[in-house]
């Protein structure tokens, strides 16, 4: 099994009041016209390793966006899936969320057989980098104990994509530096039959220009990045 691991792209985020933490926006933010420019990059990378499979994504609309433009270059469709969303740093929700229905009306190529209960944000918080791990990590075992695919996309955030990407290097034994979750960046991992990990990339941005890879607001070289 070979698991991939997306972080959405560069979201809009002009709007976001003066001292308003990026990297945790609290709203249900679009992608910028730079995001859906990561997006395709990010489809075309799959495309070029023949990427097939599944595709799971966190239900906000960043990453429902990353996923869908993604997906499509690959001619694929994307599943909502609520265990990858945006860690929870305020005690109510930031935002309702969209519906299974407008998941639909407004990302084409989300699956027809799709379900996705609502309301679907966490009931409570907030939470804090332990708490998304505890609700990530069963997850991931529940994928690699009975794959739904021999390939799967999942994409979320910088707190989600961290928490599947710890997960990954602590059962491939790696100890060295995990890297930066960069907007639209991609992990890959190998799963063999007996559960091992091998780790084939981490947060490779090789397939966009330099100067449109950022992290939310932050751009590539910004020294509390790399």
């Amino acid at each position: 099994m070979r698991l991939y691991l997306a972080r959405h792209g560069q979201p809009a985020l002009e709007n976001m009041p003066k001292g308003a933490n990026y990297e945790l926006p609290d709203g249900d933010y679009v992608l910028s016209v730079l995001g859906r420019e990561q997006a395709h990059c990010l489809g075309v990378r799959l495309k070029e390793m023949h990427f097939s499979g599944k595709v799971f994504s966190s239900p906000y609309a960043r990453t429902m966006e990353t996923a869908s433009i993604a997906a499509a270059v690959c001619g694929l469709e994307v599943i909502p899936e609520p265990r990858m969303q945006e860690m929870r740093f305020s005690p109510e929700p930031p935002c309702p969320g969209m519906t299974l229905a407008e998941l639909k009306k407004n990302y084409p190529n989300t699956a027809s057989d799709s379900e996705l209960s609502y309301p679907w944000m966490l009931p409570q918080g907030p939470e804090d980098v332990s708490d998304v791990r505890k609700r990530i990590f069963p997850y991931v075992e529940e994928l690699l104990a009975a794959p739904p695919a021999e390939e799967i996309l999942l994409v979320g955030h910088g707190a989600s994509v961290g928490a599947v990407k710890t997960f990954m290097i602590e059962k491939a034994g790696y100890t060295g530096y995990p890297g930066y979750n960069w907007n639209a960046s991609l992990c890959t991992f190998d799963i063999s039959g007996d559960g091992s990990v091998k780790i084939i990339e981490l947060n490779a941005i090789d397939f966009m220009p330099l100067e449109k890879v950022t992290s939310n607001k932050r751009l590539y070289g910004d020294p509390e990045c790399v």
